[in-house]
């Protein structure tokens, strides 16, 4: 693996990339939004299993919404078997709020996190974090001043020195990238997915889209490609 080979997370979507000079840079934060239907999770599952897989680099994906067997049944659909990916560990909400709970720590949720994803490093390693989604934590969170509160949040995230993909679910109706408008503000990058419907002779056709809309440190387009997923492979159409 060449040096800037690894300074990079590739998103394993083909074309894309070629774009981004070889993928992700490591250590950078990145909001992954888009729509239900549009894969927001099983990209950001992805990008953690082939890093597992390909270079044996260690995941930890939460999962605050989705019991564990029912993730690893919708990601084998995808051809990512689980017995594959060694050094992926996932890690459902049931789970980590027993833990929680029995170390008695305050029940809030971005302070309890933490202090786990600490633990779990230490014990299991973790070159990429997956959260999905934050909308659900947030749920969770008593927030009394929540920019403030994301911030900090943010901020000790980023002191696992881990690559970071957060899930962040957006409505139709909602403009911004992040249920508080700061998310996109403090994110290091943003991975914008979104449907469309397309009319299709006397039928209407579902369609994904991808864009990159900000990756500190990379000079890249921000145009929007049709996302092909055929076969458990990923990969844009830029012609």
């Amino acid at each position: 693996m060449s040096t800037e080979d690894s300074a990079r997370i590739p998103t394993y979507i083909s074309g894309l990339d070629e774009r981004l000079g070889g993928g992700v840079p490591r250590g950078h934060i990145v909001l992954v939004a888009g729509p239900a239907g549009s894969l927001k999770s099983t990209l950001v599952y992805r990008i953690l299993w082939h890093a597992a897989v390909d270079r044996g680099l260690s995941g930890l994906y939460l999962s605050m919404e989705q019991s564990r067997k029912s993730l690893m049944a919708q990601m084998s659909a995808f051809g990512m078997e689980a017995s594959r990916a060694k050094t992926l560990n996932v890690i459902d909400v049931r789970g980590l709020r027993r833990e929680l709970e029995t170390n008695s720590m305050q029940p809030h949720w971005l302070l309890g996190l933490r202090e786990q994803l600490t633990r779990y490093k230490a014990e299991l390693g973790c070159d990429l974090l997956g959260v999905d989604s934050l909308d659900a934590l947030y749920a969770l969170t008593p927030f009394e001043n929540p920019r403030n509160e994301i911030f900090q949040f943010l901020e000790e995230i980023r002191d696992l020195d881990a690559t970071v993909f957060l899930v962040s679910e957006m409505p139709a109706d909602r403009r911004t990238f992040g249920a508080y408008n700061v998310e996109e503000f403090l994110a290091d990058g943003i991975l914008h997915l979104r449907i469309k419907e397309v009319e299709v002779g006397l039928t209407t056709s579902v369609r994904r889209f991808v864009a990159v809309l900000k990756m500190r440190g990379i000079e890249h387009d921000m145009d929007y490609y049709p996302l092909l997923v055929q076969k458990g492979r990923f990969e844009i159409v830029t012609d």
